[in-house]
């Protein structure tokens, strides 16, 4: 059941889309490198590979007051008819909450598991790659036409849309973790799908990463479990 808060923070999230959308030619240059360094945002991470030349990229991070150990398992449960995604769950989780703790019977991943993007819909991104507690790597490369995956490294058919989104741990000095989320995309060019990916897509996953993120730092910092 959708309470008051969700209903709140939603609304406040579908503003922040909207001014971002709107002024992204303008905000593009810093909201691709939110919270990151110049080298973590120039540097490769696992992931790149599946999208190794983006037309759009973006690498956001935080820091957590909190061991790799203790952030891992928030990122092992994300996903709709999971723990959600941490952002604004009005948008992208039903209007469920996300979870605010660890949620033991959604700790089991593995590389080709899907992770539902809403609640009742078919959508879904794979995992494509996963390394406990360093690295976990969603996405991949679909063919438009008929809207079947592609092989990773195989030819790109003429209609195709690659989208991964990549989240990278590492330690940070005693008892911390730096987060560092990369989503890369790609598409067959067309002004029609440059003007959908880059003018809305790109902007739009900003905003809702950078409320993950920071929901994702919330809940380990606290020491649920």
């Amino acid at each position: 059941m959708t309470n008051m808060q969700t209903v709140v923070e939603g609304l406040g999230g579908a503003l922040a889309v909207a001014g971002t959308v709107a002024l992204s030619p303008l905000l593009a240059p810093r909201y691709r490198k939110w919270g990151a360094t110049v080298e973590e945002a120039q540097r490769r991470l696992p992931g790149d590979d599946l999208a190794p030349h983006p037309r759009s990229e973006i690498t956001c991070a935080v820091t957590i007051r909190a061991p790799v150990a203790q952030v891992w398992p928030w990122l092992v449960q994300i996903g709709c008819q999971r723990a959600g995604w941490y952002s604004y769950d009005l948008l992208d989780n039903g209007g469920q909450p996300s979870a605010g703790c660890i949620l033991p019977e959604h700790q089991h991943l593995a590389v080709g598991d899907e992770i539902l993007l809403t609640l009742k819909g078919p959508l879904a991104m794979p995992v494509a790659a996963l390394e406990t507690e360093k690295a976990l790597v969603l996405g991949g490369t679909m063919n438009t036409g008929t809207g079947e995956g592609v092989e990773p490294g195989g030819p790109l058919p003429e209609a195709y849309y690659t989208g991964t989104n990549a989240f990278v741990l590492e330690p940070a000095g005693e008892g911390a973790t730096r987060l560092l989320f990369r989503q890369r995309l790609d598409w067959n060019p067309s002004r029609l799908n440059t003007l959908s990916y880059r003018g809305f897509l790109e902007p739009i996953s900003f905003v809702m990463a950078r409320k993950m993120l920071k929901g994702i730092k919330r809940r380990a910092s606290a020491r649920r479990v």
